[in-house]
């Protein structure tokens, strides 16, 4: 039995597909780009757009070559720009639509004829009748009448349209900022991808890695970042296309911006090449943080001075957490030479000084030397002068030391040593310390060494950050500690008990009931109190107590 078959073709309900296609941009704004875009590809020397709130209508106005067909212009998906515009813009010949979905009637007049006419009756497909034009003036004019978009919007997105256009746009009797435009002002380079500027290479300013991608001189891209400090690229139109029918989007995308990023990072290294065999070297690497983004600190291995951004010196007494606390670091106010680092002598330590200790930090503090912490490429030629503290064994020692006594405060409980001095060996060169204690942290003795000379209670910084669980820093506490620490340390260096026993008393103004009352306390071998008996009230022994207290 033969059986039959049945041929079909694809078909088009042209009314349903242009209805569906108002939905498909996605700013009402869109037409303000389609309609200046079209003035470009004219060859216009000027777009005019004005809008009056009032009335809603806005008009674009050019001087450019003027429309060849109104019959093509109202033709959904056919272009009638030239085989040259056709090849390196690829028009899609639907952008008149946004202007149709955008207002109630819309009129147009150019060197073709003139229509005026209801945008409902162009899109039920009936028909238009096209006016002749005599003695066309050269002014193309597009007018739309109660157009949905307000003031405030048209403004804003034609302030941004214009930004890097090729041609100027008055908007309102104003002349719009064409900052990024091709010629703008800007110094671009020719690129396979496009055009490019560069942006904060004439002197330093950050890392300047944001960058504003146009085509066809409108904005189809920004990478993610609020800041005014960024390169420029118009791509080559005939290598990169928008998606329809915005064109508010690259296709391809992802794809397009890997390769903008890598053909930009190699011309800002052709760009330093050139520049590091013209400037001095300090003025070179002031460049550092954009080098050092775009992954080109090879280019300083054989400058003769480091950057002052690879360099930390210490300015104050360590702390554990420079968030909590000030920072005990800042970087050189100069690069600085071979000669100037060696005479200091520059030292990499790993510590963190709440499990390590601040032993390390405090020899280097001690001799004034520069850190560094890895953030030059490994052929610079500092490594070979970095001493690894972190290689060599670390001995602390104190001289003479006197007690030991155990700190209970609110937050830090630790074992103290009190000495006159101590020692922090490394390898075979030692330091001395009279004046600032050390905390020799959690993974090592989990003690504190405080030398005569230091009654603050600033080692507690290094010890604890005072961080609650939930991440806060507990002042009250901290500033309790620290009362009760120098408390502590004045009465456990204190030559006199009866001192270190008045300065150890706590403050008893909330109880009246001992108000004007003596006592006689005695300490057990651990310093608590193992007995506490009222003093007697005779007027002759009280004041023979008193005296020996203020002798």
């Amino acid at each position: 039995m033969k059986t039959e078959t049945n041929e079909v073709a694809m078909k088009v309900n042209q009314a349903n597909l242009v209805k569906s296609l108002r939905f498909s941009f996605t700013n009402k704004t869109t037409v303000l780009g389609e309609l200046i875009q079209n003035a470009r590809r004219a060859n216009a020397a000027m777009v005019v757009i004005n809008f009056c709130p009032e009335t809603k209508t806005l008009q674009v106005l050019d001087d450019g070559c003027g429309i060849d067909s109104i019959a093509t212009l109202l033709t959904v998906a056919e272009s009638g720009w030239d085989a040259d515009v056709v090849a390196h813009e690829h028009p899609f010949g639907i952008g008149f639509l946004s202007a149709l979905f955008a207002c109630r009637q819309i009129s147009v007049m150019s060197k073709s004829g003139s229509i005026d006419i209801e945008t409902d009756h162009i899109l039920a497909f009936k028909p238009v009748t096209i006016t002749p034009v005599q003695d066309w003036n050269g002014i193309t004019s597009i007018t739309l009448q109660d157009v949905d978009i307000e003031m405030g919007q048209i403004a804003t997105t034609l302030k941004r349209l214009a930004r890097g256009f090729p041609i100027p746009v008055l908007f309102n009797d104003h002349l719009l900022e064409r900052s990024c435009a091709l010629d703008g002002g800007l110094t671009f380079i020719d690129t396979e991808i496009g055009a490019i500027y560069l942006h904060g290479m004439d002197q330093p300013n950050g890392a300047q890695y944001e960058f504003d991608i146009y085509l066809q001189g409108l904005p189809i891209y920004t990478s993610h970042s609020y800041t005014s400090h960024r390169h420029i690229i118009h791509l080559d139109s005939s290598r990169f296309h928008a998606r329809l029918p915005d064109r508010d989007k690259l296709v391809d995308e992802a794809d397009v911006i890997k390769r903008v990023k890598a053909v930009l990072a190699q011309t800002i290294e052709q760009r330093f090449i050139q520049m590091k065999g013209t400037q001095s070297a300090e003025d070179f690497v002031g460049f550092y943080e954009m080098l050092r983004h775009w992954e080109l600190l090879k280019l300083l291995n054989d400058v003769p001075v480091v950057p002052p951004e690879a360099l930390r010196e210490i300015i104050a007494y360590p702390v554990c957490d420079t968030e909590v606390f000030d920072n005990f670091e800042q970087r050189p106010e100069k690069a600085m030479t071979r000669a100037e680092i060696m005479a200091r002598g520059i030292v990499s330590i790993d510590d963190a000084i709440k499990q390590d200790g601040a032993g390390r930090f405090m020899f280097a503090w001690s001799r004034d030397h520069l850190l560094y912490y890895g953030t030059l490429d490994s052929g610079h030629w500092l490594h070979e002068l970095v001493r690894h503290l972190n290689d060599e064994e670390l001995v602390i020692e104190p001289i003479n030391e006197s007690h030991e006594a155990q700190f209970q405060g609110d937050w830090c409980w630790v074992p103290v040593r009190f000495c006159e001095a101590y020692r922090i060996r490394l390898g075979q060169d030692v330091v001395e310390i009279t004046d600032e204690a050390c905390y020799q942290g959690q993974e090592n003795a989990d003690d504190i060494i405080v030398p005569k000379g230091d009654c603050s209670a600033q080692a507690l910084q290094q010890m604890a950050s005072f961080r609650s669980e939930y991440d806060e820093f507990q002042e009250s506490t901290f500033e309790s500690d620290s009362d009760a620490f120098i408390a502590f340390v004045v009465a456990n260096t204190a030559s006199d008990p009866a001192n270190a026993m008045q300065r150890l008393l706590p403050n008893f103004c909330g109880c009246p009931a001992l108000y004007g009352k003596a006592f006689v306390v005695s300490l057990d071998q651990q310093g608590k109190p193992a007995s506490v008996m009222a003093y007697p009230t005779e007027s002759g022994q009280k004041q023979i107590f008193q005296t020996s207290i203020d002798s």
